[in-house]
């Protein structure tokens, strides 16, 4: 008889199920890369993406002649034409300012209200415990959203915010994008091209150069992780519960 394992004892719930989803990113441009082609295939099959993005992305430049409000104007424009051809129609914007420092508090109160406020059954985010990750706005982006996952369900966490018409709402699950231990995979061969097509969108941020060598490197990922699956191009996500994300001691092998 074979035992079961621990991990074995909290099933992974499936990514593509979801009906209704918060996708956060540290900045205009970050989810396209880490999970575009299958926000595209959400929307296409009738679940409703709603964007979160936590900075204005007002220093993602090496142009000293743009100032920082005048390129968060242009990200955010850019922002939303990449999400509309994804197929995401509501966007939400924390505007704290880019590259100086994220506090994880503050930004985990953002998080809880947009979860309180969308309530989705899934969040989406990249992965805060990517090895060699050294964007702290990443990292603490994806950390507050682990914390509100379990949290923003809590009556008694930012009460004020009750009082504003926003009830404690608990997701299912958090799908970690640009991760480095995946367990779930979508096959997006066929919004692939929508992903570039939206990544073609944040102008300032890559020269036809530069997105040519980050569509070369996306593709062979996506081939890689869709090898041995039966379709072409694959993005990769490790979905957890918020079981999973409280002294679990497993979660890293599930």
């Amino acid at each position: 008889m074979t035992q079961m394992k621990v991990k074995d004892l909290l099933p992974i719930p499936e990514l593509m199920e979801a009906r209704r989803v918060l996708c956060v990113q540290a900045h205009p441009d970050d989810a396209e890369i880490g999970a575009g082609a299958t926000v595209a295939k959400m929307t296409r099959a009738g679940t409703g993406v709603v964007y979160l993005t936590v900075t204005d992305g007002g220093v993602g430049t090496t142009d000293a002649a743009i100032t920082p409000a005048r390129l968060a104007r242009i990200r955010r424009r850019e922002g939303e034409e990449a999400a509309a051809v994804l197929g995401v129609r509501e966007m939400l914007w924390a505007d704290f300012p880019d590259g100086r420092g994220l506090e994880l508090f503050a930004v985990r109160e953002k998080v809880i209200e947009a979860v309180r406020q969308v309530r989705p059954d899934m969040l989406m985010v990249m992965d805060p415990w990517l090895p060699y990750e050294a964007h702290s706005d990443h990292r603490i982006t994806g950390l507050a959203v682990a914390e509100a996952a379990i949290m923003s369900g809590f009556p008694h966490l930012h009460p004020q915010q009750l009082a504003g018409g926003r009830e404690p709402h608990a997701p299912q699950a958090v799908a970690f994008y640009a991760t480095s231990r995946p367990n779930t995979f979508v096959d997006v061969t066929g919004t692939w091209p929508l992903k570039m097509e939206a990544l073609a969108k944040h102008e300032s941020q890559f020269t036809p150069e530069s997105l040519d060598m980050i569509g070369a490197y996306l593709a062979a990922k996506a081939r890689e992780h869709a090898a041995g699956r039966g379709y072409e191009m694959a993005e990769a996500f490790k979905v957890l519960t918020p079981t999973h994300l409280h002294m679990f001691e497993d979660a890293w092998q599930c």
